[in-house]
Order: C-alpha cells, then structure tokens, then sequence
C-alpha cells in the first residue's frame, strides 16, 4: 500500500463489486425462472412487481436475458423465455418411418405448452417415437420409451385409444388377461372398460384421470392415414389440477391437431405444409 492511501480502498471496493455483481446473477435467475413459469409471457412492471425493484431495473434484466438469447420480446410489451431454453426438444429413435408426424408434437406442445406424446403401435406395444416438453415439468411416472399394450394400456388415455381400435376379438383376448389397478381411480371392471372405449370412439379422443399415477392425467386421440386407418396416437399429460380446469379445451386441441394430421394424409399435396413445424 502507498503511503497516504486511504487505509482499506484496495480491499472494500472489490468487495463491494462482488456483491453488486451476485445480487445482478440472483435477480436475473429469478426473472428467468418467472419467464419459465409463465410460457404466456409476462411484462417488465410484473417483473418489477415480483423482484420488488424498479422497472427501469425490470427492463435492464429482460433486455439482457433477451441479448443472451434466453427470452424474446414477444409483442406489446411482452417477454418470453426464447423457444432454445427451458424447453425439450423433441426426441425420436433412430430408423423410425414417423418421422413426418414429429410436428403434430410440436403443434400440440405450442398450443398447450404441456408434455405431448407421439405413440405408434409395434409388435404389441405402444412406442413412444417423440416427447415434447419444457424442462423443469416432471414427466409422467411410469411411462417412458414404451407401453405395454396387454398390461397398463387400459389405465392411460394413449392406451385407451389404441384399445378402441380393436376388434371384438382382440378386446374379448385383451379383457382375458385381467385388469391391473395402478391407483384407486383405474378401471379394473371389463364392462366399465367397454364402455369408456366406446366413448373414445364417439368422442374421437380419451382421457384417464389418475388411473396410471396419483395426480398425472392424459389425453389422447388417434391419427389416421388416407385410408381412414390409425396409425399412431397422440397425447399429453398434465395434472389433476390442469385437467379439471381445462380438460375440455386440451381435449378440443388434442382432437384438433390429430385431425389435421389425419387431412393431411386425405390430401398429399398439402402434407409438407400440413405437417411442418409451427414457427
């Protein structure tokens, strides 16, 4: 130290930086998060509001997450954490045929913002071949790459779908095995069961209300090729909470964008913009 120097300038002042520059990491995390919260977006004097700072402070920390590439200045003054963070990609396995249907994932997720599911059918199994998801949302226990159709395919929406498109013969077959129980809510009764698949068809959609998983829910609905023959299942899994609030509107959606799947398989032409994935 120099002779005259103010005893402590060299050490207070680094100090002091540290300390603004940890309090400006916390206050950025925290609107990040909100952003993540919140897919509709949300403006600088919410952001404000919720930090308890100013909104010139507000925008300083959107601008610089939006400089970053982690959120987007929507329109009208909203903020959006950007499509390449707080969000999953979607996943496929390698060699799979479906490849063109991948943006019926990426339609629902956008619409919905909740984890969609797209399902095909191979040697007695239902195939999950693409998930879209934000990070952060637990995906619903249990069900991972595959579902057995001759075990728990009665107790989720995407199996109660593919369980629609049987034969008599193949139901008769199915209902020979027994009806696990996974919760309180999955129907194990044959007849009940008939019957919820009979209102998948006249609905052209499913649901399962925690019959898998204690407060996970799931809507499903088929997709058909030109012929008018399913070819693979489409779905999203919520809680009970979302559900009982917006079944009907996540149900209309799911049938929506499965059925646009499906016209655009009536008519090659308008597949490749059908089917490309929603900007």
């Amino acid at each position: 130290m120099n002779v005259g120097e103010p005893s402590g300038a060299l050490t207070h002042a680094p100090a002091s930086a540290s300390t603004r520059s940890l309090s400006t990491a916390r206050s950025v995390l925290r609107v990040l998060a909100l952003l993540i919260e919140h897919p509709e977006g949300v403006r600088a004097d919410e952001v404000a509001e919720r930090l308890g700072k100013s909104t010139s402070t507000a925008y300083y920390l959107l601008s610089s997450l939006c400089e970053e590439g982690f959120a987007v200045h929507a329109s009208q003054g909203v903020y959006q954490a950007s499509r390449r963070f707080g969000e999953e990609e979607a996943s496929s396995g390698p060699g799979h045929s479906d490849g063109d249907l991948r943006a019926t994932v990426e339609e629902l997720f956008i619409l919905t913002r909740r984890r969609s599911y797209l399902g095909v059918v191979r040697s007695g199994r239902i195939e999950i071949v693409a998930v879209r998801g934000r990070q952060g949302v637990p995906r619903m226990p249990g069900l991972g790459a595959e579902i057995e159709i001759h075990s728990g395919a009665h107790a989720l929406a995407m199996g109660k779908v593919v369980l629609a498109e049987l034969e008599s013969e193949g139901l008769r077959r199915f209902l020979a095995g027994g009806l696990r129980g996974y919760t309180e809510h999955t129907i194990t009764d044959p007849q009940e069961l008939l019957a919820e698949l009979e209102l998948a068809r006249q609905d052209g959609f499913a649901v399962d209300r925690e019959e898998f998983d204690t407060s996970f829910c799931c809507l499903a609905a088929p997709i058909r090729d030109a012929r008018g023959r399913f070819r693979a299942v489409l779905g999203l899994s919520v809680t009970s909470n979302v559900f009982d609030a917006e079944r009907k509107q996540l149900a209309d959606t799911v049938r929506g964008v499965a059925a646009r799947a499906s016209a655009a398989a009536l008519e090659p032409t308008r597949a490749a913009r059908v089917l490309e994935p929603v900007a």
